[in-house]
């Protein structure tokens, strides 16, 4: 009787350290290992065999797909076919930068005839203002621009970006036109999938574990009841599950236990939702385990909530500045690889990517804060921060790859409230909240690729100070009609500074 009791807790323990072992040989479990038991060598020499047996069954249950899975190789080699007859418009927006802003904005009215484009022209009221922050007292306006060229999944998207950087549009406009004219970016997404987090504290954490384990169901229906409206659109509580988590500080502290609730949001961002969820089920979970329930409040670490854009371009189309393709590709290799190397050089990096990512994610109302601790928390997951792109050299291409957790929404929020989002969604054509992920990281690979190229052919001051000289015209006080001009002063000067367009102005007079 006592062997036939053991037995199944033997295959479940069995089980657990398989899938733990599979988790450890992907790229994000070697992160989240080497992450997960830095600073608790101390402890872990300490651990009671219990604690050894709940940490190997409950220690690593996070996702355990690799965040580079979501796309292949045979996602790439197939080609796009091309949603509704683009090529049309694509067209329209050759030599789109030398147009002036009227110009510009006539086009879009061309082709979205039916889109108000009056809240480009006008700021955001004192009274929304009002409604939306607390202690209003104005706005900040930012420039708007749009990135014309980007082809995902055969549909093409004039993506609206709102940011102060020069060159970030340009750069991301100029890569989205090379990868349109070569297959167009391949984008996927996984469900729309949440976690929140209770922290469980002054329990047992052994039995805990065991305890939320075997009432899993019955949690998931409590759950459900403080989400009733995700529940009706076909969304809800998907899983709950224990993590065991040994401290990294203060080896005289027990392990505790993190219960996850994962909670399919349907087109929501997803914070308001599983935050009620889980302070609404955290009293059923301590009357199932005692100890006292902590923080109660969403992971911003969305795993299981992952976007993936990538591209594939053969050496010949990426020729550039005089120097041939394969050496191109072979240049922006080394390039990611210093990134990944040294995290000095990865941030600058990332900046690159989420310089894309940010100002596209601003201009759609998304929560961009959130967007940027989830990329840069997956980035460290290997014990040490690197690349959030990667790239290969395969059969003779350039494959750039970019897969983030990411968490966007198409409805609620700001949302509803702001002219601006209204206006910049319906451009986009209402994208559902996976289609907004997709661009994003569509828009950040971009954004990044067109970054280490230019550092790695040509250094990337001469491509940005040619843009960041129009700033420098108007702070050195030249007239709007002449900033041009002074710009091709300060190009052939090879000078992009205040004293260069000063002297300019003076020879002008």
């Amino acid at each position: 009787g006592s062997l036939q009791a053991t037995l199944p807790m033997m295959a479940s323990s069995a089980n657990a350290c398989m899938r733990h072992l599979r988790f450890c040989a992907t790229p994000v479990g070697r992160r989240f290992m080497s992450t997960s038991f830095k600073g608790v060598s101390t402890k872990a020499t300490k651990m009671s065999e219990s604690h050894r047996r709940a940490l190997s069954m409950y220690g690593t249950d996070v996702e355990e797909k690799s965040l580079n899975a979501l796309l292949g190789a045979a996602d790439l080699e197939q080609p796009a076919e091309m949603k509704e007859d683009s090529t049309g418009i694509r067209k329209k927006f050759s030599g789109f930068f030398r147009r002036p802003p009227q110009e510009r904005r006539e086009l879009l009215n061309e082709i979205f005839p039916e889109v108000d484009m009056e809240p480009l022209s006008s700021s955001l009221s004192m009274e929304i203002a009002d409604l939306m922050i607390e202690n209003a007292i104005g706005g900040v306006s930012i420039p708007l621009g749009v990135a014309p060229n980007f082809v995902i999944n055969g549909s093409h998207y004039i993506v609206p970006m709102a940011v102060e950087e020069p060159s970030v549009i340009a750069a991301a406009s100029s890569i989205a036109k090379l990868v349109s004219e070569n297959g167009g970016f391949k984008a996927k997404s996984t469900e729309n999938i949440m976690t929140s987090q209770v922290q469980l504290l002054d329990v047992d954490a052994d039995s805990a574990c065991k305890v939320i384990s075997e009432n899993r169901v019955e949690l998931i229906a409590a759950a459900n009841q403080f989400c009733q409206s995700s529940v009706n659109r076909g969304g809800g509580v998907r899983d709950i599950y224990p993590r065991f988590i040994l401290p990294r500080i203060d080896p005289s502290r027990n392990p505790y236990v993190v219960v996850h609730i994962d909670i399919d949001v349907c087109e929501a961002m997803g914070a308001n939702i599983v935050n009620t969820v889980a302070e609404g089920v955290a009293p059923r979970i301590a009357d199932l385990v005692g100890g006292r329930p902590a923080l109660r409040i969403l992971s911003n670490l969305c795993l299981k909530r992952r976007s993936a854009a990538a591209f594939r371009l053969p050496f010949d189309a990426l020729k550039w500045k005089g120097v041939e393709g394969e050496t191109v590709a072979e240049r922006v290799i080394e390039a990611y690889h210093f990134a990944e190397d040294d995290p000095y050089r990865a941030a600058t990096h990332n900046k690159g990517v989420m310089n894309g990512i940010d100002s596209a994610a601003i201009a759609m109302g998304q929560d961009w804060r959130a967007i940027e601790a989830s990329c840069h928390a997956a980035a460290a997951m290997g014990g040490s921060y690197g690349s959030m792109t990667k790239y290969t050299m395969e059969d003779g291409h350039l494959v750039g790859k970019l897969e983030m957790p990411m968490a966007c929404g198409s409805k609620g929020g700001a949302l509803t409230t702001h002219p601006l989002y209204k206006l910049t969604h319906k451009i986009l054509g209402y994208p559902d909240a996976q289609k907004i992920c997709q661009i994003l990281v569509a828009v950040g690979l971009a954004q990044n690729f067109a970054a280490i190229r230019a550092l790695a052919i040509e250094g990337i001051q001469k491509g940005h100070m040619n843009l960041h000289a129009r700033n420098i015209c108007l702070n050195a006080g030249v007239p709007n009609e002449l900033v041009d001009e002074c710009r091709e002063y300060m190009t052939l000067k090879k000078k992009w500074d205040t004293a260069t367009a000063e002297e300019f102005l003076s020879n002008h007079k």
